[in-house]
């Protein structure tokens, strides 16, 4: 058995998992900034709260699963990425305390909104750029990380954070286009189409600078020509309906599309960069841990991982449907 291919499998799965699930309530989070009516935020708000702090939960079992079976990997990726990796985790916990503060204090809701947002912002967009610096490529020498920190802050990595927060912004629109009333449903649809023009275009220019800043992307290209055309084309296709969704769409659509883009998106990176798992520099096997450490991981995944699935899916299922007009606790 292919011990570290099995535990970076399900490293990428949870990885998926969290960029599907924290993705759309950081975009609904980011989206409370085009709304002044406080009203409609709260309306906003009540649609993630029965589930948006478990999504993360997926995000500390790729980091986790990375430190545990690929201890080289993390060695050298963790001095690369830390000021990012600091920033999302601000972010993060910015969204945690504003969320808990605008419901005690009724009388400054409106700016611990705006905080909400812009922890989604700086969550999301720091989670692109860490995204674009692997696809820009890391320096590393004797297998420690020979770069700068500020590395990241280079184009690609910019112009990636940006294109992740306005994909999370695709996500977000979807969601509220599945669960929130009719007030919200107009507003929606014109986030899910301005938020798919930005995305795509931020994305295009991003793949143009990768293929120039990275001559392995390059090759990449050359070898998994067929299949990267495909998971274009099927992207562009699912662009061009979240585009063009109207209100008589079915609501559950938007979302899945949006999924989609970030599915193939996903795909296109992990045939760019396999077998590495320090993107062009390290591949899966030469970072893996003993066979003893990969066993231990792969108990341990085995074990939580169907808690968390019945966990969220638990509530997924409890609070379906459309969000209620005063919220879930009513």
């Amino acid at each position: 058995m292919d011990l570290p291919l099995l535990t970076a499998s399900f490293a990428a799965l949870a990885l998926v998992f969290y960029v599907v699930l924290d993705g759309f309530d950081l975009g609904v989070g980011i989206l409370l900034f085009f709304r002044p009516e406080q009203a409609s935020r709260d309306h906003m708000v009540d649609s993630i709260t029965p589930t948006w702090d478990g999504n993360e939960t997926w995000l500390v079992m790729t980091g986790i699963s990375l430190l545990a079976a690929f201890p080289t990997a993390y060695a050298i990726l963790m001095p690369a990425f830390y000021l990012p990796v600091i920033l999302m985790l601000l972010g993060l916990g910015l969204r945690g305390v504003s969320f808990e503060f605008r419901v005690q204090m009724r009388k400054h809701r409106r700016r611990w909104d705006y905080a909400f947002a812009a922890g989604s912002l700086v969550a999301g967009f720091m989670q692109g750029t860490i995204v674009g610096g692997l696809m820009q490529g890391v320096n590393v020498r004797n297998l420690e990380f020979a770069g700068s920190v500020f590395d990241v802050f280079r184009a690609l990595p910019l112009i990636s954070g940006l294109a992740v927060a306005a994909g999370y912004c695709v996500l977000g629109a979807g969601w509220l286009f599945l669960k929130a009333n009719e007030p919200l449903l107009r507003f929606a649809v014109h986030a899910l189409r301005s938020a798919t023009l930005v995305f795509i275009s931020v994305l295009f220019v991003a793949g143009l600078t990768a293929l120039r800043v990275q001559p392995a992307i390059r090759a990449a290209w050359g070898f998994h020509y067929l299949a990267l055309s495909i998971l274009s084309a099927l992207f562009a296709v699912i662009a061009i309906f979240l585009a063009a969704t109207s209100v008589g769409v079915q609501p559950l659509r938007p979302l899945v599309a949006g999924t989609g883009l970030f599915l193939l998106g996903m795909a296109a990176i992990i045939l760019i960069i396999y077998p590495d798992i320090v993107p062009f520099n390290l591949t899966l096997w030469d970072a893996a841990a003993s066979s003893a450490s990969e066993k231990f991981v792969l108990v341990g995944i085995a074990c939580v991982t169907p808690v968390v699935l019945a966990y969220s899916s638990y509530a997924y299922w409890v609070f379906r449907g459309r969000t209620p007009a005063k919220g879930w606790g009513e």
